[in-house]
């Protein structure tokens, strides 16, 4: 029996979904590669019993809602290499943004969509002996930091309506052809009737995956569908979450100091810059609807997009200072990448700074933060492109 998890052995697939909180299983192009372990869960809501009973004495809590879960995970900024093709976190960049925009053989733009839903996508995370399936996952956050003495990331995070899991256990007793129920030494390493999957020993149904369709706790019996397709699985096989087989990279990372800043079409040399796209996504979880969890979500209030520029306190920066504090607009234009079909780049058209600090025991430096704004056009605050 596997014990551990490893950090190293940990494997993400993002798929949009058609229809938002309905899981979507995913496919080897689905992979996304992420730098760290990623973080995931969702709170079971416990209500005290406040029922009187002639004592002191506490009794086992009420059990209620499951709060919507939240994810967060880092990558890459990974250009796919040609032009017009999408990178390998389109699906998360399109849920951050709203809208994709494909120019065959030439880019690809994400824009902001003024819609009150976003897209939503199924996420999966195999973390060693466990698959978590999650589904109606939104983006709610990206930040995308550029630095010249680093590889250029993007911090995702987000929420999702409701999880799944598929843990390690062994068979119990043989599992013939055909069969469409298996017993294990333990049943409750897995969850999510008519949505999980499982690989039976060797037997993955041809890649497919078998979805469990009921599980019983007590007599540690998990029936599936289809039935077996294979030539059986001896007693003491693994049963284990299902994933696809194997993974499509797409794309090379990109080191920051290949970046090219303009200002107002003017080149600058920065140090660092730091864009942040918030969508203040919210979860209903309120309404009387017969479900335990969220099922619906939407966008109540304003995005917030900011960010922050670094860089060295050279004489002609000063100027800043003043920008700040007589509102003065600038164009902000953040090109990442050695060559066509591996750029990235970040468009802010209308960023108002904010009052610049400086910092440095040797030389001196300067952070300006920023927000961006949109003009009355209004959703062309920030755009992405790949081209």
């Amino acid at each position: 029996m596997k014990l551990f998890s490893l950090a190293n052995e940990e494997r993400v697939f993002v798929k949009k979904e058609t229809v938002e909180g309905v899981l979507e299983y995913p496919g080897a192009a689905n992979a996304v590669l992420v730098t760290g372990a990623m973080g995931v869960g969702s709170e079971i809501e416990f209500i005290d019993d406040a029922q009187l009973r002639g004592g002191r004495s506490r009794l086992r809590p009420i059990k209620g809602r499951t709060h919507p879960g939240s994810w967060s995970m880092t990558t890459y900024a990974k250009p796919s290499g040609a032009l017009g093709v999408v990178p390998e976190t389109d699906v998360l960049f399109e849920c951050l943004m709203g809208k994709k925009e494909i120019n065959s053989g030439v880019s690809v733009v994400y824009s902001l969509d003024s819609s009150l839903n976003l897209p939503s996508f199924s996420l999966w995370v195999k973390k060693g002996h466990t698959v978590f399936a999650l589904e109606g996952c939104t983006v709610n956050q990206a930040e995308l930091n550029i630095s010249g003495g680093e590889i250029v990331g993007v911090n995702w995070s987000g929420n999702f309506m409701q999880w799944y899991r598929g843990g390690y256990a062994l068979t119990t007793a043989i599992v013939a052809t055909s069969a469409t129920t298996l017993t294990v030494d333990d049943a409750t390493r897995f969850s999510g009737p008519n949505r999980m999957k499982i690989s039976i020993g060797d037997d993955t149904n041809t890649g497919a995956g078998y979805t469990v369709t009921a599980i019983n706790y007590t007599t540690k019996v998990i029936t599936f569908s289809p039935g077996l397709v294979g030539a059986g699985e001896a007693s003491g096989a693994v049963v284990q979450g299902w994933v696809p087989a194997t993974s499509t990279e797409v794309g090379s990372p990109i080191h920051g100091k290949i970046t090219d800043v303009t200002i107002d079409t003017f080149p600058a040399t920065l140090l660092s810059s730091r864009v942040s796209i918030v969508n203040n996504l919210k979860y209903y979880e309120d309404e009387m609807n017969g479900e335990w969890f969220a099922n619906a979500y939407g966008t109540t209030g304003f995005r917030q997009i900011e960010g922050s520029l670094g860089l060295f306190f050279r004489k002609h920066v000063s100027t800043y200072f003043y920008k700040s504090e007589y509102q003065i607009q600038g164009a902000l234009l953040i090109k990442c990448g050695p060559s066509a079909g591996n750029f990235m780049e970040v468009s802010l058209p209308h960023i108002e700074y904010r009052t610049p600090t400086l910092s440095g025991d040797e030389e001196v430096l300067m952070d300006i933060p920023f927000i961006a704004v949109a003009t009355a056009a209004l959703d062309d605050e920030a755009s992405i492109t790949f081209k």
